[in-house]
């Protein structure tokens, strides 16, 4: 990796850092290169616009989810997998530049751009929860085929629940019972699990 591209990483590092606290539609130009310590022309020979960076950004975003929550949730049984993606994905952020104030980009991005429907980052990002939101019915979809699951369980269905229990924590752990609220989500997650299994 020569140097260009290790400034290039950087500053997509430090933008995940800095739009898992204060949003995606914060990243600028500016507060980019004074957090990366470049000038603003030095930050533009990497990115052809604020939207580039901003795109790049959530494409390295989900690189590190992939490797930080789906990777280390594989399992070959689908009830263990969804329980540890779940479980890891509940303040993945947070743990992985062990910052407590941080939380998920991808909820922000989701919520700030939701009326930019022309945007290319509205697209983007609803694109990267539609692929989640198809991971996690896929994975139901494997548990009722394996029998753990029952039979009559709607995929679609599971997956939504499952996923808007999420949704719902990523906004109330900064808001409501912030000390016990992971422990909260993880515990109704394994509830909503154990709800779907095949009790024949």
């Amino acid at each position: 990796m020569n140097k260009g591209e290790k400034t290039r990483l950087s500053i997509l590092e430090q933008g995940m850092r800095f739009s898992s606290q204060y949003g995606l539609i914060e990243v600028t130009i500016g507060a980019m290169a004074k957090l990366c310590g470049l000038s603003r022309s030095g930050l533009i020979s990497h990115f052809d616009s604020k939207e580039d960076m901003q795109l790049a950004i959530l494409d390295y975003c989900e690189s590190q989810f992939m490797l930080h929550v789906v990777a280390p949730a594989r399992d070959d049984e689908p009830l263990t997998q969804l329980t540890k993606l779940f479980s890891i994905w509940a303040d993945w952020t947070r743990e992985l530049f062990n910052e407590p104030h941080l939380t998920c980009p991808f909820i922000k991005a989701l919520v700030e751009f939701n009326c930019h429907t022309n945007s290319p980052i509205h697209k983007k990002v609803t694109e990267q929860h539609n692929r989640l939101f198809g991971y996690i019915k896929h994975k139901v979809e494997l548990g009722i085929r394996a029998g753990i699951f029952n039979p009559q369980l709607d995929p679609q269905c599971a997956a939504y629940e499952l996923y808007n229990l999420y949704l719902g924590h990523a906004i109330a752990k900064n808001t409501v019972l912030t000390e016990h609220a992971s422990e909260l989500f993880k515990r109704n997650i394994e509830h909503l699990l154990t709800s779907y299994t095949n009790k024949t």
